[in-house]
Formats: C-alpha cells, sequence, structure tokens
C-alpha cells in the first residue's frame, strides 16, 4: 500500500458519516443523561411522570455507539480499497454487481420467448387505408 492510498483511506474514513452521526449521538446522549440525573421533579412531572430526558439520553448513546461500532468494524477506507481492486469477498452480504441486475436480466430473458423472432408482436395493418 503507498502513501497515496493510505492518506485516502484516512481521509474517508475520518469523514465517514457513521463516525460523525455516531459522535453526535453520543454527545447529545451524554448530555442527556446528565440532565436527566438531575431533573427535578417538577421537570419530570411535566412530562407526564416520566424522566424523558434521561431514557432518551440513554436511547441517543447507545444509537451512537451502535453508529460508532457499524464504522470502526467496516471502516469506508477498506470498502472503498476492495472496490477500487475488485477484491471482493464471496458472501452473501456481497453486494449485486454493477449493470443490469438479476430481476432485469429475467424480465428480458421472459420477453425474448414470447416474442419468438426478437422483433416482438406487431400490429395488423390498419384496415381503414
Amino acid at each position: 500500500m503507498n502513501e497515496t492510498t493510505s492518506r485516502a483511506e484516512r481521509a474517508a474514513n475520518l469523514f465517514d458519516l457513521r463516525r460523525i452521526i455516531g459522535g453526535v449521538f453520543v454527545v447529545w446522549g451524554v448530555l442527556l443523561i446528565v440532565l436527566g440525573l438531575f431533573d427535578s421533579d417538577a421537570e419530570i412531572e411535566k412530562a407526564a411522570g416520566v424522566n424523558i430526558n434521561l431514557y432518551g439520553g440513554l436511547g441517543m448513546l447507545i444509537l451512537g455507539l451502535l453508529f460508532l461500532l457499524w464504522a470502526f468494524t467496516r471502516p469506508l477506507g477498506e470498502e472503498l480499497r476492495e472496490a477500487e481492486t475488485g477484491e471482493h469477498k464471496a458472501s452473501p452480504r456481497a453486494a449485486a454487481p454493477h449493470g443490469i441486475d438479476a430481476a432485469a436480466l429475467a424480465s428480458q430473458e421472459s420477453r425474448r420467448r414470447v416474442r419468438g423472432d426478437g422483433k416482438g408482436t406487431r400490429r395488423p395493418p390498419d384496415a381503414r387505408r
């Protein structure tokens, strides 16, 4: 791997939206958890007796951590490098090949079988002429 490739991978990983979104959710989640821990009884009663800041913060923290886990376990730089070099892993979750997909190909094949000659059906000449 040369220096240009590693710089491109680092830049792709640095600006990966999963990291940015995950970081924002983690920060807001921690903030809401802190607010939820120190909410007064009056604030909790405003929310129908539910400590919404605490529960919302926990949910945001968990979502943010999931985004970060996803970003760090499947780095974008590696995915881009694999796409450029054609090193696709043979797995059931591998992306579909570019171009005509299986449904379109099957549709074309079925049209060819129905038409027979490949020219399609033709209208009979107009009798009014």
